[in-house]
C-alpha cells in the first residue's frame, strides 16, 4: 500500500499567487510531486505577507510558506525561448499540469495544452481562470476582488442603503485552487478509464455565484427574487442574525418554534412576547429594528461564554462569533491536532495550519518544507536528462535560477 494517496503523481504548477499553488498544495499534501516553476524573482506571493516581525523577505511569507508545502521549487525565465523548451520539457513528463496564466498568455508562451498534449497525450492540464475560455471574456485580466463583484455575490454582502463589500482574504483565489484540485481529480480518474488525457478549465465567476451565493441565484432563476444586502440579519425568517454582546457577537438561530419558545422564556417569558408581529417569524424580518429592541439588551449584559452556556443547556441554535485568535487557541482545532510544524531552513522551525481531511490509510502529512527560491532546479533538470554541464551553462545564460 502506498504510503500517501497520490503517490507517484507529477504535477507540474505553471502560475502566479495563490489559486493554482493552493491547487497543487492540497495535492502535494497528499503525496504528489509537485515542481513549482517559478520565474527568476520568485512568485509574488514571496513578496506578500504576514511576515515575522513585519519585515518583508522573499523567504519569509506566511502565505508563501502555507501555499507551497511538499513542493519543489524550479526557477526558470519563460520570458526566453530556451526557457519555454525547458517547461515543454517538464511537461512531457507530466502527469498533470495546474496553472492559472491568462489564456493569451498561455498561447503566446506556446504552453498551451494543445501544444503540450503533443507531445504527451495522456497529459491533463487544470486551469484556473476569473472567466473561463469559452466566453467572450476569456481575455479579460481579473483578480479576486473582480470575480467576487462578477459572480454577482457581493451584492449581498453589507449592510442595505450602503455600499456592497467583497469577500475578504482572497477567498475566491482559495475556491478557485479548490475546484482546481478537483477538476484534476476527475480527469485523471477519467484518463484512468479512457487512457486519454483532457483540458479542464473553470471559472472562479461562476464557482463563486454557484457554490457561494448559489440560494442567491436559485432565488432569482425560480422564484424571481433578487436579494440584496440583508446585513446582519438574515431575511429567511426572524431571528437568524448576528447580535452584539457584552465582548463581542453572537449568531442566533431559532428557525424551529420551540426553540423560539425556549428562548422567550430564557429571558423570562416578557410581556412583548406576544406581540403579533412575532406571530409569524416567517414575516417578521420586515419589522426586525423594532423587534431587536425587545431582546438585544438582554443578550448585550452578557458573554459569549454565558450564552453559549445557557444556549447548550436550553437547546437552542447559536454560535459565538470568534475573534482569530479565539479560533486559532480553541479546544476544537487544539482536538484535531489541526496545526502542523515545519523546519524551514530560513524560518526555522515554524507552525502551520494542518490538515482540511483526513484519511485513514494513506494520511495527509508535511514531508518536505516549502522550498527556498529555485532550491530545486537543478535536481529537476537533471532528471529528464540535461548533464551537470548544461545545468551550470543554463545558469550562466540567466535561464534557470
Amino acid at each position: 500500500m502506498a504510503d500517501a494517496a497520490l503517490e507517484g503523481l507529477r504535477v507540474v504548477e505553471i502560475g502566479d499567487f495563490i489559486s493554482a499553488a493552493y491547487a497543487t498544495k492540497l495535492l502535494a499534501d497528499l503525496g504528489a510531486d509537485v515542481v513549482k516553476v517559478e520565474p527568476p524573482e520568485g512568485d509574488s506571493t514571496r513578496r506578500h505577507g504576514p511576515f515575522p516581525g513585519d519585515e518583508p523577505h522573499p523567504e519569509r511569507s506566511g502565505l508563501f510558506l502555507f501555499l507551497n508545502t511538499n513542493k519543489r521549487s524550479v526557477t526558470i525565465d519563460r520570458a526566453r525561448e530556451e526557457g519555454r523548451a525547458l517547461l515543454r520539457d517538464l511537461c512531457a513528463r507530466a502527469d498533470l499540469v495546474v496553472q492559472n496564466l491568462p489564456p493569451a498568455e498561455l498561447q503566446r508562451l506556446g504552453l498551451d495544452y494543445d501544444a503540450l498534449a503533443a507531445s504527451n497525450p495522456q497529459l491533463v492540464m487544470v486551469s484556473i481562470t476569473v472567466f473561463g475560455y469559452d466566453t467572450p471574456y476569456r481575455d479579460w485580466k481579473g483578480t479576486a476582488l473582480i470575480a467576487t463583484a462578477a459572480s454577482g455575490l457581493q451584492h449581498r454582502i453589507g449592510d442595505p442603503g450602503r455600499p456592497p463589500l467583497w469577500l475578504p482574504y482572497c477567498a475566491a483565489d482559495f475556491q478557485g485552487g479548490v475546484h482546481g484540485a478537483i477538476a484534476a481529480m476527475m480527469a485523471l480518474r477519467a484518463r484512468r478509464l479512457s487512457g486519454e488525457g483532457q483540458h479542464a478549465w473553470l471559472s472562479i465567476v461562476e464557482v463563486i455565484g454557484t457554490v457561494m451565493a448559489g440560494s442567491g441565484l436559485g432565488a432569482y432563476v425560480f422564484q424571481g427574487q433578487l436579494r440584496s444586502r440583508s446585513g446582519f440579519h438574515n431575511p429567511g425568517f426572524y431571528p437568524w442574525q448576528v447580535v452584539p454582546v457584552r465582548d463581542g457577537f453572537f449568531e442566533v438561530i431559532t428557525m424551529v418554534d420551540e426553540q423560539w419558545a425556549r428562548f422567550v422564556r430564557l429571558m423570562g417569558d416578557p410581556p412583548w412576547r406576544e406581540d403579533e408581529r412575532l406571530q409569524n417569524r416567517w414575516l417578521s424580518f420586515q419589522w426586525s429594528e423594532e423587534l431587536d429592541a425587545y431582546w438585544h439588551p438582554w443578550m448585550r449584559e452578557r458573554t459569549k461564554a454565558e450564552l453559549s452556556a445557557l444556549f447548550r443547556e436550553h437547546r437552542i441554535a447559536f454560535q459565538p462569533v470568534h475573534t482569530i485568535n479565539e479560533v486559532v487557541n480553541s479546544e476544537h482545532l487544539r482536538g484535531r491536532g489541526f496545526w502542523a510544524e515545519v523546519e524551514h531552513p530560513v524560518m526555522g522551525r515554524t507552525p502551520i495550519p494542518g490538515a482540511p481531511y483526513r484519511l485513514s490509510e494513506t494520511p495527509w502529512a508535511i514531508r518536505r518544507p516549502p522550498p527556498l527560491l529555485g532550491q530545486h532546479t537543478a535536481e529537476v533538470i537533471a532528471e529528464f536528462g540535461r548533464g551537470a554541464d548544461e545545468v551550470a551553462a543554463l545558469r550562466e545564460a540567466g535561464v534557470i535560477g
